[in-house]
């Protein structure tokens, strides 16, 4: 099956894609077909709010198969910029309208999160209104914290049944996190986060009238049935609001008159490297970037220079995300060069440069790239004197290799009964997620089996710090300070 381009839009920091429902409806059907665990993001208002300070879930809705745009504030903050997006497509209504579809194509679906009996209720209306529907299970786990989870329990459960779909009624950003730690393992084609759908079905929470939901009041509604849960989190979000999209706005209010230039692309030393000039807009030729095939002799890491480009908007930026995903699928890298005072100011707005690092010298790019390069956790260093082990991490630390992490820490312990303490060594780690998190909090409890047993963290960047903050652990892990 063909695979669709979407066009990206990022918006607040979130990269959105610009798809209808029916197109939703397709990307789905061809993941399904694919097989490849991809996952699926309902991004609404505190979705991008949440991201602004949460440098782990932006990271979550940059690798997303499709990020959804559910939030008419959404769409009309696209027009204002520029660049709209042509459709709401609500977690709400992608629900029912996949179970229609899926019952037509046979698809298996499974149902986790929530309570069992809204789960037993959404599930025995659905297939009452769509008959041969197959909901193959319904799981809802005991309420805990994200790490908290016993996630064999849940995996098991999934696993046994074989499902095409997985529906993950979490809330957000649990859902979501929860989503990327465990979609490969599960191998399941297409994970998708639904917050509160099943809710709605369920009849737990009435769904505002359509005329609200069109004029872009369902907001109040929920308020309205919900204020002392809501209103705090309602009113965050609007002036985070306010204040990003003035950001963004103001970043692209001067536009130059010089022509735009689509970019080109050759091989430079190592590295395949990218030139863009001129305009980087909707106007300008996009199509084409990043998508040359790495030449034989270089390194897989592309590197985008933006000197030369005088203005961009959100849609530029949504091409330089396609080609951050497709540098990942390579297991490689994207690095930008000296972009132009415009650019990095809507980079920095937008705080972009967490997760796509940027380069102001040849010296720095060399070193990104071995960072962006370097994916597995090192042996353990011995230190029989102050007897501990130090463990030197580089790369990522993410749910493709922080078991192994995991593995290295208990082998290494294990052997060596003399040592007292773990160290890990994250000066060389650009970013870690909660697989990574919950790598580090094992080999901290391991550590304190032993009596006397002590654990620490040396060499966290601001990202690291970041997850490490937002992992809400009930004690939380002793951090050292960069240098020391």
């Amino acid at each position: 099956m063909a695979r669709i381009e979407p066009k990206t839009i990022v918006l607040l920091g979130v990269p959105f894609h610009d798809v209808t429902m029916e197109e939703t409806l397709a990307e789905i059907d061809r993941i399904v077909l694919e097989r490849t665990p991809r996952f699926i993001a309902t991004a609404n208002l505190d979705f991008a709010s949440r991201a602004s300070r949460d440098v782990e879930l932006q990271r979550i809705l940059m690798d997303a198969q499709l990020v959804l745009c559910d939030g008419t504030p959404l769409v009309w903050a696209s027009r204002l910029l520029d660049a709209p997006l042509r459709e709401r497509v609500a977690g709400s209504d992608l629900t029912p309208r996949l179970m229609a579809h899926s019952a037509q194509r046979g698809y298996r679906i499974f149902f986790l999160g929530s309570d069992e009996t809204v789960l037993a209720t959404a599930r025995d209306r659905f297939q009452r209104e769509y008959p041969g529907l197959v909901v193959c299970g319904i799981y809802a786990p005991p309420y805990a914290k994200l790490l908290e989870f016993d996630n064999e329990a849940i995996t098991a459960a999934i696993r046994e049944t074989r499902p095409d779909i997985l529906l993950v009624a979490m809330g957000a950003p649990k859902q979501e996190k929860w989503i990327y730690m465990n979609h490969r393992e599960l191998g399941i084609p297409c994970s998708i986060g639904i917050g509160a759908s099943l809710d709605f079905v369920a009849g737990k929470f009435s769904r505002a009238p359509v005329w609200m939901q069109r004029s872009g009041l369902e907001w109040l509604f929920r308020l309205l049935q919900e204020p002392r849960r809501l209103f705090s989190r309602y009113y965050d979000n609007f002036t985070f609001l306010v204040s990003a999209l003035l950001s963004q706005k103001r970043t692209l209010s001067r536009r130059p008159e010089a022509g735009s230039a689509a970019p080109s692309a050759e091989p430079v030393k190592e590295f395949v490297h990218f030139s863009w000039a001129g305009r980087a807009d909707a106007a300008a030729a996009l199509s084409g970037l990043l998508e040359v095939p790495t030449p034989s002799g270089t390194q897989n890491v592309a590197v985008l220079d933006l000197s030369a480009v005088n203005f961009m908007d959100s849609t530029g930026l949504g091409v330089i995300m396609k080609g951050y995903k497709l540098c990942k699928e390579r297991e490689g890298g994207l690095i930008l060069l000296n972009p132009s005072q415009p650019v990095r100011l809507l980079i920095e707005t937008l705080k972009l440069q967490r997760l796509i690092p940027v380069a102001s010298s040849e010296e720095e790019l060399r070193r990104i790239a071995e960072g962006l390069l370097a994916t597995a956790p090192l042996c353990g260093d011995e230190d029989e004197t102050g007897r501990r082990i130090v463990f030197n991490c580089s790369g990522e630390l993410t749910a493709a290799n922080a078991p192994r992490l995991s593995e290295l820490v208990h082998l290494k312990w294990d052997a060596c009964g003399w040592a007292r303490f773990i160290e890990v060594n994250l000066a060389a780690v650009h970013f870690i997620d909660s697989s990574g998190l919950d790598a580090l909090v094992r080999a901290r409890a391991l550590a304190q089996s032993r009596r006397g047993g002590r654990f620490s963290i040396v060499g966290a960047n601001e990202n690291i710090q970041n997850v490490l903050k937002l992992g809400m652990l009930n004690d939380p892990l002793p951090v050292k300070p960069r240098g020391t």
